[in-house]
């Protein structure tokens, strides 16, 4: 199956969404560093954020962050991550053709 390239125009984030980021930011930055200390890290699931919070967030982001956090405590030996972006990958992306 030969590969499909698409070309998307990206739109300015609004006020609200950019505050948004932020705020989810601040929240994925706490995980991670709870995360990080975490006894059972290695049997960690999206699952796990329960117990860290009431919040409600996306799960693709949760399991990137476990994933991320495991590999960074393993191969880098992290103690604390200052800023930990949430990271989108294509795993929830869904093209619609219109007309």
């Amino acid at each position: 199956m030969p590969t499909i390239t698409l070309r998307l125009e990206l739109h300015n984030p609004t006020k609200a969404k950019q505050e948004m980021y932020e705020r989810m930011t601040e929240w994925n930055t706490e995980f991670a560093n709870w995360l990080l200390h975490h006894p059972e890290l290695n049997k960690a699931t999206s699952k796990i954020f329960k117990d860290f919070s009431s919040q409600k967030f996306p799960s693709a982001i949760v399991n990137q962050t476990i994933r991320e956090v495991k590999s960074q405590k393993k191969k880098q030996k992290a103690k604390k991550f200052r800023t930990f972006w949430c990271c989108f990958n294509n795993q929830n992306i869904k093209v619609e053709k219109k007309g």
